[in-house]
């Protein structure tokens, strides 16, 4: 074999392994979940690790365990969409298991407390979420809502919401449609007869508690009322006056009230002062009249 023919092995086996490589590494990067931490306190346990306290946020991985306490509330959300919502006192461990088909089936192990599921119509054909506890395992069909509530005493009990859910405890198969519920009382019994249930509400995914209650805005009612005028802006309401003083019943005199002339009269003009007749500084003139005349002597 010459040396082009080495080199050509040689970037074939290559090659070879980086395909392998991809193939074994692009499942593991499938593995995965979103936790999301609707309130406190929520908890992610890896495997044979101390769980770690989650605030907001976390990708989780097969073998995870999701476990909540008396306050905490958590939501998973798988890559094609599907959920797995923890109420309080909660505790569920995920698990990827690949198919031959080269699908995927989510397992998860509830050991306690209520999970709400919600499968969507998105889900390949050999995919499937199985729900598995002490005494019962379901299998949750494509476009399926559902809870499993489980009780420290290891009683399951499955109900449908929508869809249907398959399931299977102590060699018995029994299917629930949507309206109705199964339970099984301990590990090792068959699940009882179906029976319509009423389902309780979802609660909600948001960051607020579902047992909070929203209050409602109130509306503002139109009224009628005037624009205050700039005499009244400032009296106070009615309902703030003090009360008026009560009176006798006999009603005092009114007070005349003086009449005014519509018109007003002309001011009379001032006499003109007559002016006073000079005197002689050495007496009288003798000429001035009233004066007596001068006596004439007669001619000798």
């Amino acid at each position: 074999m010459g040396v082009v023919g080495r080199v050509c092995v040689c970037i074939g086996l290559g090659g070879a392994l980086v395909l392998s490589v991809f193939a074994i590494g692009s499942p593991a990067s499938a593995q995965s979940a979103l936790l999301d931490a609707l309130s406190t306190r929520v908890t992610l346990a890896h495997p044979d690790a101390i769980p770690d306290e989650v605030p907001v946020e976390r990708v989780i991985r097969s073998g995870d365990t999701v476990a909540t306490d008396a306050t905490g509330r958590a939501v998973v959300t798988y890559p094609d969409g599907s959920t797995a919502l923890l109420e309080e006192k909660s505790s569920l461990t995920i698990e990827f298991v690949q198919t031959s088909a080269g699908d995927y089936v989510v397992r998860m192990q509830q050991t306690l407390g209520r999970v709400w599921y919600a499968v969507t119509r998105a889900v390949a054909m050999g995919s499937r979420y199985e729900v598995r506890s002490a005494g019962m395992a379901s299998v949750i069909r494509a476009g399926s809502d559902s809870y499993v509530t489980v009780s420290p005493s290891g009683e399951t009990t499955v109900v449908t919401i929508s869809g249907n859910v398959d399931t299977s405890a102590g060699g018995a198969d029994v299917s629930v449609p949507a309206g109705s519920s199964t339970t099984v009382s301990s590990p090792g019994a068959t699940p009882l007869p179906v029976h319509t249930e009423p389902a309780l509400a979802r609660p909600a995914t948001s960051n607020s508690s579902p047992n909070t209650p929203v209050p409602a805005t109130p509306t503002p009612t139109p009224t009628n009322r005037p624009a205050p005028s700039p005499t009244s802006a400032f009296v106070p309401p009615a309902a703030t006056l003090p009360p008026l003083p009560v009176t006798s019943a006999t009603p005092k005199p009114k007070t005349p009230t003086p009449t005014i002339p519509l018109s007003t009269p002309k001011p009379t003009a001032a006499p003109v002062p007559v002016p006073t007749p000079l005197k002689d500084r050495f007496g009288p003139r003798k000429d001035a009249p009233g004066q007596p005349l001068p006596k004439t002597v007669a001619p000798l």
